[in-house]
């Protein structure tokens, strides 16, 4: 019997509605929303604030974490490699995770060319959710 991979999702806000948001979360079967953004906080779309975003995550029953001081794309962070294995060990105990940023399009945030890597190297296969398109699951090239 083939053993499957571990798998994390990815998804950004962009300035989709919050119901079009949760619908997403919950076709994924999302139970754990990582926040990777360095300030989460939205004035474009502030029911994406952490605030806001997180009372609604609640009534899903949708456990929101923040980890972008660690995952942040901006600077360099002693605890990124900490906190990325706190990440994967959620994932490898079988948890349904997604990491979340603001920008729409995967290829363009640091969720792929920063995090990505990171997730492959410790075994885990990153699927980024898409509104448009069928989801992609992708292999991150150096």
């Amino acid at each position: 019997m083939k053993k499957t991979k571990p798998t994390i999702f990815s998804l950004g806000h962009s300035n989709v509605s919050i119901w079009v948001f949760t619908q997403k979360l919950k076709e994924n079967k999302i139970k754990i929303l990582v926040d990777v953004r360095t300030i989460p906080l939205s004035r474009f779309c502030p029911h994406f604030s952490q605030k806001p975003l997180q009372k609604t995550l609640a009534s899903e029953n949708i456990l929101y974490l923040y980890r972008g001081r660690n995952l942040g794309g901006r600077g360099v962070n002693t605890e990124y490699e900490e906190t990325i294995d706190e990440v994967v060990d959620m994932v490898k105990r079988g948890e349904k995770v997604c990491v979340l940023c603001s920008e729409k399009d995967y290829r363009k945030c640091h969720r792929y060319t920063l995090l990505t890597p990171s997730f492959e190297e410790r075994g885990v296969t990153v699927f980024h959710i898409e509104y448009e398109n069928e989801n992609k699951t992708t292999k991150h090239s150096k």
